[in-house]
């Protein structure tokens, strides 16, 4: 990775950011690229033959490739190298998790291993549990799990109503409730629990299915029916004392930060299924005739192509630079010092939010238009869009709902901005070259979104946060000005560069912006409208203008010009 300033979180709406400072796809060093590589020929030689015994619920199969995979090194990445892991960087980690990405049922399953299951020991483990769990986790000896969700506590974590209760000889915590939703339930040996002690203090645990757990039947789901999804039951499991992971009564650090580490990772998955569908899409697409011709010869399926194409071109500046930044954050603190990993990923809470909303409703987007390029096939279990479609569905609920996440984005902006004046609006310099007109349209999306954060805080103070559609609103613009600047960056770099993607990015990223400005100006008057509707006033009628200004692209052309790639190349060009 190119020297760059460490850039810190959520500082994109009062900064420029320059090119030299995102990281992007195409700088994955060799290494990354080979243990990729070898995640691609594991589910190519070892899953995707198999992925029959997924759908019959053949955990023990499962289990097997898990341990294949540790065989590979694919379940220790992230592990300390002093507990049997590597130790790699959140990037590589991203990567391997996108060449997974392939089977979504096993991806969840390794990577429910892989995240959620294995990094609240590694971040908040003491010595004596790192040393006892984590080369088993390393291994595949033990398999993991993360129990938070309960049947009336899902967004609402810290609702939970599992109990933990000290034994009399003090030797033990007597965990008494349920858990739902959990990703491995059938088959996990080891769960990090969270329960109330005493009713009251929400604390995370270390618990062993041979403790006493046990799992419901699996669920029957709407997508990823390959991999297990159960209940899990506890009847006054004995956990010991010495199985509370980090401080009692601080179990929410637990819980939030490994969601939130789990999200900076999660958008190469998503991005990964988004360009699956979009190269199985265009092979049908270029093989079926109607009318005497393939259908891929035809202006809406090519437009459909052009904006599944563009859309994960975005999407993907968008989680490298993240990861980028992330990693760049982490190579200035020391790795074991857990409080500081914890605070600079947390630092990032906002560029994880945003990643998780665009990525996982970029894929919902294009296995939705990959099933209709498929027209009626698409809707038949013998051709591979309808799965797609199925699968796709969750990745809006999981890692925090996309309507909680949208929440993060406003609320962590107003206290990060708070403290300075998200009103002024400093100058962005002035933009040239052949992207210019999409730098000055960033720069006036900055400067409305910081009037629009500064307007909500002066009309509703300490109750803005319970404004969800007006924040909603907010948190559209943050999005698109986020996409905005990943997909210039990244295309400033492919353009230096030169060869013949170069054209396609540029015409990729001016249509996006096009696309942006409208949605931009739009989110912006309605967040206007509703002050108003408070009697409130906003000072943002200038600035809405300057970006409904931007004169935007020749769409049309650009898409045919995009569609014309995807189709040369038989998939996504980018």
């Amino acid at each position: 990775m190119a020297e760059t300033r460490t850039v810190t979180g959520g500082q994109f709406l009062t900064t420029t950011v320059s090119a030299a400072e995102v990281f992007t796809r195409e700088e994955l060093s060799e290494e990354q690229r080979m243990f990729g590589q070898t995640a691609a020929e594991f589910m190519r030689n070892e899953v995707l033959p198999n992925e029959g015994r997924l759908f019959a619920h053949d955990w023990d199969f499962v289990r097997t490739l898990l341990r294949k995979a540790a065989d590979l090194d694919l379940l220790r990445l992230e592990i300390p190298e002093a507990y049997g892991g590597l130790g790699l960087s959140k990037i590589s980690a991203a990567y391997v998790g996108e060449q997974i990405a392939v089977s979504p049922s096993f991806a969840g399953s390794i990577g429910s291993h892989t995240s959620i299951g294995t990094l609240p020991t590694v971040y908040f483990g003491d010595e004596a549990q790192k040393a006892k769990y984590l080369p088993k986790l390393a291994s595949g000896q033990m398999l993991g799990a993360y129990a938070l969700t309960e049947p009336q506590s899902g967004s609402d974590a810290l609702a939970a109503k599992t109990s933990a209760v000290l034994s009399p000889d003090g030797r033990h915590y007597l965990l008494n409730g349920q858990k739902m939703w959990i990703t491995n339930g059938g088959f996990a040996d080891l769960f990090t629990v969270f329960a109330k002690v005493d009713g009251e203090r929400f604390t995370a645990f270390l618990v062993e299915r041979s403790m006493g757990v046990k799992s419901g039947p699996d669920e029957k789901k709407l997508g990823l029916d390959g991999s297990s999804t159960t209940a899990l039951m506890f009847d006054n499991v004995p956990v010991p004392v010495e199985n509370v992971l980090g401080t009692i009564g601080e179990g929410h650090k637990v819980a939030f930060n490994i969601l939130n580490i789990g999200r900076v990772k999660l958008g190469t998955r998503n991005i990964a299924g988004a360009r699956l569908a979009l190269n199985n899409a265009t092979k049908y697409a270029k093989e079926r005739r109607q009318f005497g011709r393939a259908i891929a010869e035809f202006g809406l399926i090519r437009q459909k192509l052009a904006e599944m194409s563009l859309r994960c071109y975005i999407g993907d500046a968008m989680v490298y630079r993240a990861l980028g930044d992330a990693d760049r954050a982490l190579d200035a603190v020391d790795p074991a010092d857990a409080p500081a990993v914890l605070k600079a990923i947390e630092q990032f809470a906002v560029e994880c939010s945003i990643n998780k909303v665009f990525t996982s409703e970029t894929l919902a987007y294009v296995v939705d238009d990959a099933l209709q390029v498929f027209g009626g096939n698409g809707y038949s279990r013998e051709f591979p869009a309808e799965r797609a479609y199925r699968d796709a569905r969750i990745t809006r609920i999981y890692e925090g709902t996309n309507e909680i996440n949208r929440m993060i984005i406003a609320t962590r902006l107003l206290k990060k901005l708070e403290k300075s004046d998200v009103g002024t609006l400093r100058p962005e310099g002035v933009a040239s070259g052949q992207l210019a007109s999409e730098y000055m349209l960033l720069g006036a999306a900055k400067r409305l979104a910081r009037a629009l954060l500064g307007d909500a805080a002066a009309a509703f103070g300490h109750t803005a946060k319970d404004e969800q559609e007006l924040l909603a609103h907010v948190s559209n613009i943050v999005i698109d000005i986020y996409a905005i600047e990943s997909g210039l960056a990244r295309t400033e770099k492919l353009a230096a560069r030169g060869g013949e993607l170069a054209p396609v990015a540029i015409d990729a990223v001016r249509v996006f912006a096009s696309d942006a400005a409208d949605r931009i100006a739009h989110a912006a008057r309605q967040v206007a409208r509703a002050l108003a509707g408070a009697g409130r006033n906003s000072s943002t009628a200038d600035l809405v203008a300057a970006v409904a200004a931007h004169p935007g692209v020749d769409t049309v052309a650009a898409r045919r010009r995009i569609a014309d790639a995807v189709i040369r190349a038989g998939r996504h060009p980018l």
